[in-house]
């Protein structure tokens, strides 16, 4: 061999070309390279015999090892080549013989925070996958925008307007796939449920074939790979395959004929997690695998942030945010198997937990429920309490703390962060300074030039100037991305994963901050709806937000202080509180009259099922104005049904939900001229039990009438139901008014000074006379 020269195998030449690919080389430039003609390096790649010396040359420029090409050191020779065998026969031994190994490796999961190791099956939700990766989409910002909303943040934003795919059809569909996902997605359990799958002993269920029942299952984790690979020259993926199926009693010929056959299910874990020492040997090593061995199926997976090289020929999908029933199954088998609870009480702590998490007041804890690395964390809190915290920070900074070191330390995984030399505060304090910019100028979605920016702008400020300014797209890659604080949700345009994080990073911007122009910024926003939770949250992390609580309460009487209409319906609040109740009580009795009011469109009924109010049910001069008001308003909603034609069922249950309120409010009036009045309204109305054309009949020519005669009933007796005729721009004032004042409700429970508390709870909905005359 040595007289005629050496030639590359088939296998060694397409494994030379790659490797030629990877270094952005051509034929003419590896050889001046080597400082050679071009004749040898083209008989190379013709597999043509070529010098002994000048082929080891072109291989090591080329990275390779000169007897891989030649088909020496991994390659059977003529005489080893595998005899014929009956491939069904052979590939249900290695199965028999891998079983026990793959059960080791994927049968179970390590949960965080989780003492025991949990049976993977148990525990596993199904997973569906976007056939489009969000961040290789062409969008502009307006297009994203398009499709959001402030209030539904970004839970499930990864799945609006585009088509999902069970993940285990995606992997039936193509040979090779490649599965990205954001961290804690579940890149690696479906892995692991792919390879028992596939491992599983039973061939059919039923009239129904195992899924591959025909392949061999083999389990990659390429951070191990690396790890026991004592050189860069001995990542091998086909030694690395060969000793594990020898470790099991598998011959190497076998081995070989299963994946020249294309027998194998070849699942390979955590790309992103490879050192970058070993990356580029490692893609160029998958690469020639796949090339040689192309015959197999293929699953990778890496984060979706860190994944850059394309592999030529996979398909690539992206693991889709929870829908609302992976989100219920995923509960219900956490509190049984890791909640320790029995069947029955797994489903009644799951629906708890999802009727919970429904609320309106937890919709940025269900954003959160999207994920499930999250998810799980979020079961963990909720077991202890049967609830949600009702502070959210504390749930945050674990969450943050958990995403930024906590996830990749328990997992052995170190990447190679650039800012190193950054504390995690430090981190935290970057990303809350692109919180604020982009919050304050309502960009919710921003360009990549954005990012660097503003911590180019961060790094300046903080006397760290003389860091380049490409350390802002090195900040996003290594800090953001791979944290998932920042998700790209089309080429080069990002946004926080989580609503509730930008809003947690504000408002430790403005603690850090605490100084004038930090109180001014979240002052002057507290009419902004979008600034709401932040208050609450900049709150509950003051050790003493007393002195925060009082500028709020200034600042939200300074808001109607001008509008004598306003305050006139202000004082007519006052003057009524004071007809209904103890002193006590008067806040919580202004609110009801204003939430029972047209201004603010909520109805009687909401109004005692907010918390706030709960101690006013048993006030019996509340719940008759309470009756009376949904008898008026179920009235007004008849009055509107038969005008627009509005279907017979919705009109039908007002007409049930206005006799049986008016009948009760009947009942507890104690004024005798009040109660004849209200019999005689009640005498007019027709029988529920008539024709449905006759109640129409009459309402359409008596009902106007009638509502008109029960609002001067109501005037004249009890002072409710007024039309203050407030105009559009008033309405709106009120209503911010009103829910300004909420949120200082809510945020009363931090108050240290009991004597402040009472104070501001007291001037709640007060007119600024009366405000006035208390201060005097």
């Amino acid at each position: 061999m040595t007289s005629q020269g050496l030639k590359a195998s088939p296998e060694g030449i397409r494994a030379a070309k790659t490797a030629l690919t990877d270094k952005t080389l051509t034929q003419q430039k590896l050889a001046a390279a080597l400082g050679i003609t071009r004749q040898p390096v083209s008989k190379f790649f013709a597999g043509e015999p070529v010098s002994r010396s000048c082929f080891v040359q072109i291989c090591q420029q080329l990275g390779l090892s000169w007897q891989n090409v030649i088909g020496l050191a991994e390659q059977p020779s003529e005489a080893e080549q595998p005899k014929k065998v009956d491939t069904d026969a052979l590939v249900e031994e290695v199965r028999q013989k891998r079983h026990d190994k793959i059960l080791d490796q994927c049968s179970t999961v390590q949960m965080l925070d989780v003492a025991q190791v949990i049976p993977l099956k148990e525990i596993y939700t199904p997973v569906y996958v976007l056939e489009e990766v969000t961040s290789q989409q062409w969008l502009e910002i307006s297009d994203l925008m398009r499709d959001w909303r402030f209030e539904h943040g970004f839970g499930g934003f990864y799945n609006q307007h585009q088509k999902t795919l069970s993940a285990l059809e995606a992997v039936s569909r193509h040979s090779k796939l490649m599965l990205l996902g954001k961290p804690g997605s579940g890149k690696t359990t479906f892995l692991q449920y792919l390879a028992i799958e596939c491992s599983d002993d039973l061939r059919s269920v039923g009239n129904h074939r195992k899924f591959l029942a025909n392949q061999v299952p083999i389990f990659i984790k390429l951070k191990e790979f690396a790890e026991d690979a004592q050189s860069e020259n001995e990542l091998s993926l086909l030694k690395y395959i060969i000793q594990e199926c020898r470790y099991e009693g598998i011959e190497k010929e076998s081995t070989l004929a299963i994946l020249t056959g294309g027998k194998a299910l070849i699942l390979i874990d955590g790309l992103d997690e490879v050192p970058t020492a070993f990356f580029d040997k490692i893609i160029r090593e998958i690469r020639k695998f796949v090339q040689i061995f192309y015959k197999n199926k293929f699953v990778i997976t890496s984060r979706t942030s860190t994944y850059k090289y394309r592999f030529t020929g996979f398909t690539e999908v992206e693991i889709a945010d929870f829908y609302e029933e992976q989100v219920a199954a995923f509960v219900q088998k956490w509190f049984l198997v890791i909640g320790g609870k029995n069947n029955i009480d797994s489903v009644s702590f799951g629906n708890l937990f999802i009727q919970q998490l429904n609320l309106p007041e937890n919709q940025r804890i269900c954003e959160l429920a999207t994920t499930p690395l999250l998810l799980h964390l979020l079961c963990i809190v909720f077991r202890n309490k049967m609830q949600f915290p009702v502070s959210l920070e504390k749930l945050y900074e674990q969450l943050l703390h958990v995403l930024l070191a906590k996830w990749d330390k328990i997992r052995g995984i170190k990447r190679d962060i650039f800012f190193s030399d950054f504390t995690l505060v430090a981190k935290r304090q970057i990303l809350s300074h692109i919180a604020i910019n982009t919050f304050l100028k309502k960009q919710y979605f921003f360009a990549q030039e954005t990012i660097k920016e503003l911590v180019c702008e961060y790094l300046f400020i903080h006397a760290k100037a003389n860091q380049s300014e490409q350390d802002g797209a090195v900040f996003i890659q290594e800090v953001a991305t791979q944290d998932s604080f920042l998700v790209e949700r089309a080429r080069n345009i990002y946004s926080f994963s989580h609503l509730g994080f930008q809003e947690y990073l504000i408002a430790k911007y403005i603690i850090d901050g605490y100084q004038d122009k930090a109180w001014r910024l979240l002052i002057d926003n507290i009419s902004d709806k979008r600034w709401h939770k932040i208050f609450l949250l900049t709150v509950s992390m003051l050790k003493n937000p007393d002195e925060l609580l009082s500028l709020m309460k200034h600042k939200v009487d300074e808001l109607v202080a001008n509008d004598p209409k306003i305050q006139t319906y202000l004082m007519w609040l006052y003057q009524k509180s004071n007809k209904v109740c103890h002193t006590q009580q008067a806040a919580q009795v202004r609110a009801f009259y204003m939430l029972c009011d047209d201004a603010i469109a909520h109805s009687p009924n909401y109004a005692l099922d907010w918390d706030f109010l709960t101690n006013l049910a048993a006030n019996q001069e509340i719940i008759l104005d309470q009756l009376l008001l949904t008898t008026l308003t179920c009235a007004i909603e008849l009055e509107i049904s038969f005008e627009q034609n509005i279907n017979n069922t919705h009109a039908f249950n007002h007409i049930h939900a206005l006799n049986i309120n008016f009948d009760e409010a009947i009942d507890i009036v104690k004024n005798s001229e009040f109660e004849k009045d209200l019999q005689k309204l009640r005498k007019k109305l027709p029988s529920t039990e008539s024709n449905f054309e006759k109640l129409r009949s009459w309402w359409q020519d008596n009902g106007k009438n009638w509502n008109n005669q029960l609002k001067i009933n109501l005037i004249k007796y009890r002072h409710i139901g007024q039309d203050w005729q407030f105009n559009e721009k008033q309405s709106e004032l009120i209503k911010q008014y009103f829910t300004v004042n909420e949120v200082i409700i809510n945020c009363l429970k931090y108050c240290v000074d009991s004597k402040l508390k009472q104070k501001i709870e007291s001037q709640l909905f007060l007119p600024i006379q009366q405000i006035n005359q208390q201060a005097e």
